[in-house]
């Protein structure tokens, strides 16, 4: 367990803040604007950090969903797309990319590849630091992800000047 928690200190310590910054910056003017649809691209595992962080968005009262939900809405000019990727060159997450690009999306992309097919959509990019790993295949990144998509709502919760008690009232009791 160490051992996972160093190389993800590792990956804390060598994030570009000001990256994480300017992301939150960048979207903050569209979660401003009245009701913009949010969509979550991404796939396996790195696919359900980005679920989570589609879940805390829906309690903090967005239309948020994840790609291959049946609530998914058409793109439109408005549309914010987030997509998890640690390759940056998914096939299918690329072809969504293009496609809600040419319906002006905006795509906020998290990845370890900051030059990738996917990043050449991107409206603002955080690049997830690469490092060398004990672990099976690509676990610290997705393991990363999840820990940044928390801090990105705590950047937001507070940027937005939102209340916690009203975001803790959408969670559910279903528990």
């Amino acid at each position: 367990m160490q051992e996972i928690i160093k190389e993800i200190n590792q990956m804390s310590k060598e994030l570009d803040y000001l990256e994480v910054d300017k992301y939150v910056k960048d979207l903050v003017p569209l979660l401003s604007k009245s009701s913009p649809d949010i969509i979550g691209l991404a796939a396996g595992r790195m696919g359900y950090a980005l679920r989570a962080f589609i879940m805390r968005l829906n309690h903090m009262g967005f239309n948020a969903s994840m790609i291959g939900d049946t609530n998914v809405p058409r793109v439109r000019k408005d549309t914010i797309l987030f997509v998890n990727s640690s390759s940056g060159e998914t096939p299918s997450i690329l072809l969504y990319s293009k496609q809600a690009v040419n319906e002006n999306g905006k795509i906020f992309l998290t990845s370890c590849n900051a030059e990738s097919s996917i990043a050449n959509y991107a409206h603002s990019i955080i690049k997830i630091p690469v490092i060398k790993s004990q672990q099976l295949m690509k676990s610290p990144y997705e393991q990363f992800s999840m820990l940044l998509y928390d801090y990105i709502i705590m950047k937001l919760v507070d940027s937005l000047g939102l209340e916690l008690d009203k975001i803790s009232n959408n969670h559910s009791i279903l528990e």
